[in-house]
This record gives C-alpha cells, sequence and structure tokens, in this order.
C-alpha cells in the first residue's frame, strides 16, 4: 500500500509540473553536396520545454550551427540562416492528453505528431515521427524515429544555398536537409 501511495504522489507530481530540455540532447542534419558528399552537421545551443498542459516549444539558436569548419559555419550563418535577421529557429506542438498519460504511466510511446517548425520567417507544419521514452530517472526521452525532411523552398532558403554554392565552388548543394534529434526533458 505504501508504494502505490508513493508512486501515486510521483505521478501525480509529474502532472503538474512543466518539463525542461536537458542535456544530453541532440539535434542533427545531414547536408549533401556535389550529389555523392554528405556531412552530419549540428545545432549546440537550444533550449525547450513542454507544459504541464501539453504545450511543447523548441528553440534553437542559428549561430550556434556546427559543421566542424568554422569558416562553413560563418558563411552559414550570414548567407543562409541569415542570423542577424533570423537568430532562431522554433517548432512548436501540442501533445494530445492521451500521450501525456501514457507518459506519466511509464509507458513507452511511438507517436504520430503535427508540429509547426518557423525558421527564416515562415512557418510550415510538420508531421513528426517520434518515440517517447520515460527513464528511470523521471526524465523523458523523446527521439525522432524518422528523420524531418527540410524543404529549402518553404523556407526562402534557396537564395543563401545558391550563395553557399558559388563561394565554395560547387555544382550542388542540396535543397532537402534531413533532421534528426534525441531530446531529455526533465520535470521541474
Amino acid at each position: 500500500m505504501r508504494l502505490f501511495a508513493l508512486c501515486s504522489l510521483f505521478i501525480s507530481g509529474m502532472v503538474m509540473a512543466d518539463w525542461q530540455l536537458q542535456q544530453p540532447s541532440a539535434i542533427h542534419f545531414v547536408t549533401t553536396k556535389n550529389t555523392n558528399v554528405s556531412e552530419i552537421h549540428s545545432f549546440n545551443d537550444f533550449d525547450g520545454k513542454v507544459t504541464e498542459k501539453g504545450e511543447a516549444s523548441l528553440n534553437i539558436n542559428l549561430a550556434s550551427v556546427d559543421t566542424r569548419i568554422s569558416i562553413r559555419d560563418e558563411r552559414m550563418q550570414k548567407h543562409l540562416f541569415e542570423v542577424e535577421q533570423f537568430a532562431k529557429a522554433s517548432i512548436s506542438a501540442t501533445i494530445p492528453a492521451d500521450v501525456m498519460a501514457q507518459v506519466k504511466a511509464g509507458q513507452v510511446s511511438r507517436v504520430q505528431q503535427a508540429a509547426v517548425l518557423n525558421l527564416h520567417g515562415s512557418d510550415e507544419p510538420l508531421e513528426l515521427q517520434l518515440l517517447v521514452a520515460p527513464a528511470a530517472s523521471g526524465d523523458v526521452v523523446i527521439t525522432s524515429l524518422q528523420p524531418v525532411l527540410v524543404h529549402a523552398d518553404d523556407f526562402g532558403l534557396t537564395k543563401g544555398i545558391r550563395l553557399l554554392q558559388d563561394i565554395a565552388k560547387l555544382q550542388v548543394i542540396a535543397e532537402v536537409v534531413p533532421v534528426t534529434f534525441s531530446l531529455t526533458f526533465s520535470p521541474e
């Protein structure tokens, strides 16, 4: 009986809490140039939270792009993302109550989740395929099961890609970029 009461207190505490993004978390994307040269990159500065009502947000500092080549990072910041005008990208979603209940009950769930990506001044809907896994620590890990395909023309990024292509003297830079993530949230 005491164990049941303790579990009930723990779960009810989770219901009333907001969740903050913690480390380890990661956001990666793959670029392809000259048709067959693909490279993995990441963002190093991002934050997010999920409220007790299931309102989720993720904010990415685009100046934190990390390609492991500093001049390329600078060029992407300036010419592609135009960070002086568009410093952040954000994703927002409302997680359904039944998914929140499954998380609170300690169940691993596969979830199809509608979201909105705001990037470069444009909002576009996304359909995310996620794995939501509660950890023994009380954290929740949300991982993309499929890459999210970001199309440059949806966000007015094609001009920046063409400029980067010219600067680097490349034949082509792909205009569709797959993005993956693994995000760890802890209750406040």
